[in-house]
């Protein structure tokens, strides 16, 4: 296929270009004007400066493209503003949607998120497409705008542009240059993780997901969604396997939800004062994730998208820390440097047959 990646120099777009690259694909990412392309350059697809507030940019990158994978959908940095935040969400992909008509696009692929699925219903005990959701949750900033991405994209598919939105879970791996989800790794690694929020979550290998969108433009349902994922697992679990794979003790203490949302909503506020364009260290989209995390249900997306089954989480898990280590976010860990060596190399030569 002939592929965009908006959004080719982030986490999830830099791991769908590898993937795209691997497979054969005639693929080009999108960077910003300013933008830190240190990793994506090495990916082996050209990037194309492109800005999701300049739609003529946009209109240019997606030119005699068929598939547009969107990996760039707004993630407000702040939960301080729940309206102003859903308009930037909801503008953007607009300017994206549209642009992919202008430019002749036939497919767009969606990297959404979980965050917009509820709990389950009918008696079941997992979540999956058909579950909406939590109307609680829509009072977080961060739920809130990206069940507004997703219902303007849905909304988008008809007879000129075909539309598939992918619900990843938390995604650990590779290329996770602003250490996203990867902060909780990272916090362990460095010692500076004291309390942590317990729930349920669930985790995706970045390369597993990376399949998956390719899977999505090939196979996908136009209008449907598809709940990505891995392993469920509480958020303890989760930690004591990275503290475990980094060798360092597992000291953090789990605090109330109350508490650490009236943490992360001060620590956001102190933060945004400074204005210095960092953000705090306790996100409050980490502990509303938390919050109403899920563990779910991801057979439509085995066989409808023809999934393999996930890569084991051991082996995700030492490979992001691995990453970390190896690009000095935390410090030096030999063991999981030689773990990771071999689970990359596991990775790569799975590829050649795992890839749709």
């Amino acid at each position: 296929m002939k592929a965009l990646v908006v959004g080719g120099n982030g986490f999830v777009g830099m791991n769908v270009l590898r993937a795209l690259v691997q497979a054969g694909h005639d693929v080009v990412g999108t960077r910003k004007p300013i933008a830190n392309t240190i990793f994506a350059r090495k990916l082996g697809a050209p990037l194309v400066k492109a800005d999701l507030e300049d739609e003529a940019s946009l209109v240019e990158a997606m030119r005699g493209r068929e598939v547009v994978f969107h990996c760039a959908a707004h993630y407000p940095r702040f939960s301080l503003d729940r309206d102003g935040e859903i308009a930037t969400g909801v503008t953007r992909v607009r300017r994206v949607l549209s642009a992919a008509k202008r430019a002749g696009v036939s497919r767009v692929v969606l990297t959404g998120t979980v965050a917009t699925v509820g709990p389950p219903g009918d008696g079941r005990t997992l979540s999956d497409e058909r579950d909406p959701a939590e109307p609680r949750s829509l009072r977080c900033v961060y739920h809130a705008v990206k069940a507004a991405i997703e219902a303007e994209a849905l909304a988008a598919n008809g007879r000129d542009l075909e539309v598939v939105v992918l619900n990843p879970t938390g995604i650990f791996g590779e290329l996770d240059v602003k250490a996203g989800t990867g902060f909780l790794l990272v916090a362990i690694g460095n010692g500076l993780l004291p309390f942590f929020v317990e729930g349920k979550t669930n985790v995706i290998d970045a390369d597993d997901l990376a399949r998956a969108h390719i899977a999505a433009a090939q196979r996908g349902r136009p209008g449907e969604r598809y709940v990505v994922g891995g392993h469920d697992l509480l958020t303890s679990e989760l930690l004591e396997r990275v503290a475990e794979i980094l060798g360092v003790p597992f000291t953090s203490k789990p605090v109330p939800c109350w508490l650490a949302g009236a943490a992360a909503t001060f620590a956001e506020m102190r933060q945004h004062a400074l204005r210095d364009g960092g953000r705090p260290f306790l996100a409050r989209e980490l502990v509303d994730v938390v919050r109403f995390g899920r563990w779910v249900d991801t057979s439509k997306s085995v066989r409808e998208l023809g999934l393999a089954p996930p890569t084991p989480l051991q082996t995700t898990l030492t490979k992001a820390c691995a990453w970390y280590v190896r690009h000095r976010y935390i410090k030096d860990v030999k063991d999981v440097r030689s773990a990771a060596s071999a689970a990359t190399s596991a990775r790569d030569g799975a590829e050649t047959t795992r890839v749709p």
